[in-house]
């Protein structure tokens, strides 16, 4: 996909407009009706959405009443003055408090289809939202061990839910550590595991993960 140089609007342009808003990552889902987790995850730094949601949201910040301004690339560094131009080159604003930097991003593999990413993305964000839950939550007391069993079960969630976010970033660059074919009953560490992530995208079918399509054809016949 290729980039545009100038971005109908940033990541730091949206986190500005909702704190001057007064609004939430939710809230702004809500209200624009636009996708959370290609926002949550834009507003990271983790990834760029595509052009229409990025336009979108800048058309919802401007219903508010904000003026979201087209940020210019950044100038190319300026080369070392020659010797006697040191004034002009202090007077320059700016010259000494800046240099261009190299952000690091996450490469994800060419040949993972589309509705494969999203419903990955969207189960990372549900893990998150998860785990932001479970470890704001006090630890219980068990009558026969330290804790309940109760507290027990939702730290092996907590945990199921780290893995298996970590192990669908690898699948993101293309390391698959767990099998996607279910074996009942399980054999191995990995079928067993593959098992407690029966609706991970990690274990689906690729049929799965693509929407159903109605034939128009067969719909003619039908009618006829």
């Amino acid at each position: 996909m290729k980039i545009p140089s100038t971005l109908p609007i940033t990541a730091d342009q949206s986190r500005a407009a909702r704190f001057q808003l007064g609004l939430t990552q939710a809230q702004v889902i809500s209200a624009s009706g636009l996708q959370g987790y290609k926002l949550k995850q834009f507003e990271t730094g983790r990834f760029i959405p595509d052009i229409p949601f990025l336009e979108g949201l800048r058309e919802f910040y401007q219903k508010q009443n904000l003026i979201i301004e087209s940020e210019a690339p950044a100038p190319a560094p300026a080369s070392a003055p020659a010797k006697g131009g040191m004034q002009q080159a202090a007077a320059r604003s700016g010259s000494g408090i800046w240099r261009p930097t190299q952000r690091m991003a996450l490469y994800i593999r060419e040949d993972l289809p589309e509705a494969e990413l999203m419903r990955v993305f969207e189960r990372m964000e549900a893990n998150d939202d998860r785990i932001e839950s479970i470890v704001a939550e006090r630890l219980e007391e068990g009558m026969l061990g330290p804790y309940s069993e109760q507290t027990e079960a939702k730290t092996r969630e907590l945990f199921g839910a780290m893995a298996e976010n970590y192990l669908m970033f690898r699948h993101l660059q293309g390391r698959s550590l767990v099998s996607g074919t279910r074996v009942d009953p399980p054999e191995t560490q990995g079928d067993l595991i593959a098992s407690f992530l029966s609706q991970s995208p990690l274990t689906l079918a690729p049929d799965d993960l693509v929407p159903a399509v109605e034939d128009a054809d067969a719909e003619e016949e039908v009618d006829e």
